[in-house]
């Protein structure tokens, strides 16, 4: 049974059976909290639901909702093969998925981390780490149920680690699914391009960015076609509206979405770059973590600010460069990967 249990696959590159348990059993904990929260009462059928996952498959959901396919082709797939769903509640169908997708949000950052600190056990148990903020932004501060938010984050994780592992082939591949998922994951072309700041001007580099771009606009042109009297919008300037929130939100909302968002991890991206801790690290693993930039400022025109759950995108890069700040100490238990020096610039 122990042997059993260390066993290592599909190589000593990945976690044991052991973690893959453990994986399991934190995504259970965790679903099970936001079962009872927000699937419990969720409405699949509505049109104007932001859970309506019916509404999407038959084309009669609001835009943007409209357009985020993938998740209710999933279910929609999942309960064409399994025969025994007809026995299974919807809620009980998409809490059986949401537990999927948090045990690949898991193994996904576990990948992740390979490529920014050693020590294959040490990630192992740290790749949990990221439950911590999914807690804040998807549980505590979180108001509202949208099906797609899990997959988002799965998405940006796969996008981020096919970036700085250089899997550009997979990285296509991933972004479509992210396109049809939620519109953000358009932030990986940014993320892509910061990455390779240093072959912007190469063939490669273009190539792939006017592909992923392609895919983006092409994708949600095709979209719009094939839906074209769904209501709603795409994109809205909310900028105005975001204003606003500072004068009709209670100040002590105020300073709770500011300090607990993350849970707060966002202070040690801060102190990390004010202090110039972040000098230590200089190259392409460090600078692909600025795409955090340009999606907060997108918050601010085109999301809404005191939804802490349009967030959601940018944890595993909040979430490395923290743990990038904690390595930065001495005697850290976080041992950073060579490739963080060996980029720096001359």
């Amino acid at each position: 049974m122990i042997k059993f249990l260390n066993k290592k696959y599909p190589n000593d590159n990945y976690p044991s059976v052991l973690i893959h348990i453990y994986y399991l059993m934190i995504s259970l904990t965790f679903c099970y909290i936001y079962y009872h929260k927000f699937i419990t009462k969720a409405d699949f059928y509505s049109a104007s639901s932001s859970g309506g996952i019916y509404a999407v498959l038959s084309g009669e959901a609001l835009k943007p909702v409209q357009y985020r396919i993938l998740i209710p082709l999933l279910f929609k797939g999942v309960q064409t093969v399994i025969f025994l769903v007809k026995a299974i509640p919807d809620g009980a169908l998409f809490f059986l998925i949401t537990i999927a997708l948090c045990y690949m949000i898991l193994f996904s950052f576990y990948m992740l981390l390979g490529q920014y600190f050693k020590g294959k056990a040490m990630n192992c148990w740290m790749a949990s780490i990221i439950i911590y903020p999914m807690i804040w932004n998807l549980i505590i501060m979180n108001g509202q149920f949208f099906y797609m938010d899990f997959s988002l984050l799965l998405i940006m994780i796969l996008g981020f680690y096919c970036v700085v592992s250089e899997k550009y082939n997979w990285l296509i591949a991933v972004f479509f699914l992210g396109v049809l998922n939620h519109p953000s994951a358009g932030y990986l072309i940014p993320a892509f391009l910061l990455y390779n700041y240093r072959k912007l001007l190469k063939p490669r580099t273009i190539i792939y960015t006017v592909i992923m771009s392609a895919l983006y606009i092409g994708t949600y042109k095709i979209m719009d076609m094939y839906f074209p009297s769904t209501e709603g919008y795409f994109v809205i300037y909310n900028l105005p509206r975001n204003l606003s929130m500072f004068y009709v939100l209670a100040p002590h909302i105020i300073l709770r979405d500011i300090f607990f968002n993350f849970g707060g991890l966002h202070f040690f991206v801060l102190i990390f770059f004010l202090s110039g801790a972040w000098k230590k690290f200089r190259g392409p693993l460090l600078y692909v973590n600025l795409v955090i930039v340009p999606y907060v400022i997108s918050v601010f025109v085109n999301f809404s600010i005191e939804e802490i759950r349009n967030y959601v995108a940018i944890i595993p890069f909040v979430l490395i460069v923290s743990l990038l700040f904690l390595s930065s100490f001495d005697n850290s238990f976080l041992k950073p990967v060579e490739r963080l020096f060996e980029n720096k610039e001359k």
